[in-house]
């Protein structure tokens, strides 16, 4: 294997992981188990602060295997049951008395959970005192990058922290030197052997998939029943949505199960991995074609990601996973680069400022939009239906395409992410 082909395989390894939960929490409950792992003696007061994005996310959303909501819950959770070895799955498995010793540690109010919106880019910092000395844990730029761990004594204060300037930062460096060419011929030409780990994806987000359809009234079934009663079309696109918004609602009201996370999001991986899987199994497609398909959705997501940030105003299964997964459809239907390019295009000019208003039940509906027009588009792309690729922010080219929505999301909707928390904790 070439060196670039081994490099790509190293990056969509590392950015498609198991995660039980939404990564915005468990982010939180990973860091604080750190802390709690790193010091000794008895908890006097723990304070978290964290990013505009990693509040909003966590407002509102379900901590698995519990009908506890919010940051607060998740950092309790990493306080008293935390296992950081188990990455993303890092609280997996609570059970009724878990919760019970949770609720207790709410209780006594040592818990403080604190919006610093000076912030820039995902960003936690975990201050834990005991009765013996004093932990601080920092997590910058993705989810689990714990990038200091320091501990002092209780008479002692910490030094401010200086964050590194983000273009330093070598993952977004890394998957931005290569190009959709790259992408192609990595997904065209790797063993089969080395991509089977992407079977596994598929298997998991499925069975959340099936666990979300029981849900009454949700999207999944809704639309299910909608199907069986002729009043919409059981189709590539309508099976997308289903799989998709079904599982998301089971991952974001609590279901135990993992998903297969991917660019350190769940509904990112659900919309990536089972809107091609939808495509590949209504047309009766081989495993071989299936799982290329997915390497090349999978590292277009990582490449968008890298210009539009881990976490943003814009809700990222529709402008990144989404994106992804329509040059996904495209691959599977036989389509060449100017097609796949044609489905971008579609992609970027028409969803492009979808929002991200928090973590929560409701994001199943944005992944049933996602996923169903990534397959449109494709389709539209497929039979020359194409956006002008110079219309408003689209870009003939396959990198500024991608520079334009990161800047459409910082600087450009700084403001209305600010905007959306406003509204959010107005509300809460």
């Amino acid at each position: 294997m070439e060196k670039s082909q081994e490099n790509l395989l190293n990056l969509l390894k590392k950015g498609i992981t198991p995660a039980t939960g939404c990564t915005e929490p468990i982010a939180v409950a990973y860091a604080v188990a750190k802390a709690k792992e790193k010091s000794t003696g008895i908890l006097s007061n723990m304070q978290i602060q964290v990013d505009s994005n990693i509040y909003k996310n966590g407002l509102m959303v379900t901590i698995p295997g519990t009908t506890e909501r919010g940051l607060l819950a998740a950092a309790a959770f990493g306080f008293l049951f935390g296992k950081t070895e188990k990455g993303f799955r890092v609280i997996e498995g609570l059970g009724k008395e878990d919760i019970s010793k949770a609720k207790e540690l709410i209780a006594q109010e040592k818990i403080n959970i604190v919006l610093n919106r000076e912030y820039k880019g995902l960003h936690i910092q975990v201050e834990l005192e005991t009765d013996k000395e004093k932990v601080r844990v920092i997590t910058v730029d993705s989810h689990l990058n714990i990038v200091s761990v320091e501990k002092i004594t209780r008479e002692k204060h910490f030094k401010p922290y200086i964050r590194e300037d983000k273009s330093n930062n070598n993952s977004n460096n890394k998957i931005q030197k290569y190009a959709l060419e790259d992408f192609l011929r990595f997904s065209n030409n790797t063993p089969l052997k080395d991509l089977a780990f992407l079977e596994e994806g598929i298997k998991m987000n499925l069975e959340i998939a099936r666990e979300g359809l029981t849900i009454e009234s949700g999207v999944g079934s809704t639309l299910t029943k909608l199907i069986q009663e002729g009043l919409i079309s059981d189709n590539i696109v309508t099976r997308a949505q289903v799989l998709c918004a079904a599982a998301s609602e089971a991952r974001m009201a609590g279901s135990k199960l993992p998903v297969m996370s991917t660019a350190g999001s769940g509904n990112h991986g659900i919309t990536a991995f089972l809107t091609n899987y939808a495509v590949a199994e209504k047309k009766q497609l081989s495993q071989e074609t299936l799982i290329r398909s997915l390497a090349l959705t999978n590292l277009i997501t990582f490449f968008i990601k890298s210009y539009t940030g881990t976490l943003s105003a814009m809700c990222g299964c529709g402008v990144a996973a989404g994106i992804g997964a329509s040059a996904g459809v495209i691959y599977l239907l036989g389509g060449n680069q100017d097609k796949i390019m044609g489905a971008l295009y579609n992609m970027v000019g028409s969803i492009s400022g979808v929002i991200c208003d928090g973590a929560k039940e409701g994001c199943s509906y944005k992944l049933a939009l996602a996923s169903g027009w990534a397959v449109q588009s494709a389709l539209l792309a497929l039979n020359g239906s194409i956006i002008h690729n110079t219309d408003g922010i689209v870009h003939p080219d396959f990198r500024q395409l991608f520079k334009n929505l990161g800047h459409l999301c910082d600087p450009g909707m700084i403001a209305t992410d600010q905007a959306i928390l406003d509204v959010m904790i107005e509300k809460n």
